[in-house]
């Protein structure tokens, strides 16, 4: 009786070992697939989303997404990509990376199918970074502007008696940003018009440029500040910390605890031009209300003529030595799926590069801030393919060496300017 007893549980271990590998079997047909993205609450959210809908439909692939702070993500993405090895399989990116990878085949390249789609339904300028060699190598998820908008603290204009805190004209606001702007060191520091900070400067400066007829970019590889166009918009921007007063260098040089858009959300700012994608902060992380304490408004045109420049704004790219091309390439154009692109930019506050979601009624009704740049996104011109990040580095190291006095005069300050710009090329 012991022998059998013995027996039988025996057999009855040896089927729950089979049993368990049957399981392991299924879990190995399970693929996983890596995802990289920067840290931000309300964007991860919605790239879990993202990620937990696709694979709602998809049982055998999983998505892991891996989170990094945004400098060691921008380090750590570029630095992977260059080596062509580790890494992810998708990655978030910043558009404008792709000027540097696109062209090296460190990315995939997109389908023919979605590729001819993003470029035949999606605004031009937010895909231009990401062609080369004939292909598309990324998703354009957002109609990325830095000029148009406007954050306005309207606790700040009532404490300081401003009656029109919604500037109608550029001149308009000056006056109100001077009227409100303390920048004594020895007081609590006010800022009237805070736009000295590593968008603005650059975005401002073109657009001046453009505004006023004239052209930076002379051909596909070189650039010229050695304007007249490009004299004035320089002195009207320095003009503003110099003279006026409503600014000071501090978002350029350092030493705060806070972006320009996060000191208006602590009532330090009157005016700050940013994206909308500065908005959710102010309503979810400071908990101010919209409409109330502060507004997203148009940015009064400096010439009244409506120039400005975009580059490409967050993608999604494949990693072309990704093990799984075919899974990724599918989950790109799950990516772009009308639903998937319309949550994906509400949650995270941006503009979408499809043109049919950004004008539709669903999109506006969500995002009914956006409103004053929506009817200007087809007067954008695409800021050159070109690495943005050092003609930004290079346009703000020449602002404030001049605010700082270390040029004897503007166009000193440009003529160094103007080679700098041109080494973007080399």
């Amino acid at each position: 009786m012991k022998k059998i007893i013995s027996i039988l549980t025996i057999c009855f271990l040896a089927l729950c070992l089979v049993g368990c590998g049957s399981n392991d079997d299924k879990n190995d047909d399970v693929t996983t697939v890596t995802w990289w993205v920067h840290q931000e609450n309300s964007w991860n959210i919605a790239h879990q989303e993202l990620a937990d809908a696709y694979m709602a439909t998809h049982e055998n692939v999983k998505i892991e997404i891996e989170i990094f702070p945004y400098d060691d993500f921008e380090s750590k993405v570029q630095t992977s990509l260059i080596n062509g090895e580790g890494g992810a399989d998708i990655y978030e990116i910043w558009g404008g990376w792709g000027i540097d990878f696109a062209p090296t085949g460190a990315l995939l390249k997109l389908d023919d199918e979605l590729a001819n789609k993003i470029m035949a339904e999606s605004y031009a300028p937010t895909y231009g970074a990401l062609v080369a060699n004939g292909g598309l190598y990324g998703v354009p998820c957002e109609f990325n502007t830095e000029t148009g908008g406007l954050l306005v603290n309207y606790n700040v204009a009532k404490a300081n008696n401003i009656a029109n805190p919604v500037p109608a004209t550029w001149e308009e606001m000056i006056a109100n940003a001077k009227a409100v702007s303390q920048l004594d060191e020895t007081k609590d520091v006010l800022k009237g018009f805070d736009f000295v900070n590593w968008d603005s400067v650059p975005y401002l400066f073109l657009s001046m440029i453009l505004q006023q007829g004239g052209e930076y970019l002379v051909s596909d590889n070189e650039i010229n500040v050695n304007t007249e166009e490009a004299k004035t918009a320089f002195e009207t921007l320095t003009n503003l910390v110099l003279v006026d007063g409503v600014s000071n260098l501090e978002g350029l040089t350092g030493g705060s605890d806070m972006e320009g858009y996060q000191q208006l959300y602590a009532g330090r700012c009157l005016y700050v031009p940013r994206g909308p994608w500065s908005v959710a902060e102010g309503v979810n992380t400071f908990e101010l209300a919209l409409g109330e304490d502060f507004g997203y408004v148009e940015l009064p045109w400096w010439s009244g003529n409506v120039a400005y420049v975009v580059e490409n704004g967050w993608s999604i790219a494949g990693n072309a030595k990704t093990a799984h091309p075919e899974i990724v390439n599918d989950f790109l154009n799950f990516v772009y799926e009308d639903e998937n692109m319309l949550k994906l930019n509400v949650a995270c506050s941006q503009i979408p590069s499809k043109r049919s979601i950004a004008e539709s009624d669903e999109y506006v009704s969500q995002m009914e801030y956006v409103k004053p740049l929506l009817s200007i996104l087809d007067e954008a011109e695409f800021i050159g393919f070109f690495n943005t990040d050092r003609l930004k580095e290079a346009v703000n190291d020449a602002f404030v060496n001049y605010c700082l006095g270390e040029y004897a005069s503007v166009d000193d300050a440009l003529a160094d300017l103007n080679v700098t710009l041109n080494s973007i090329f080399e």
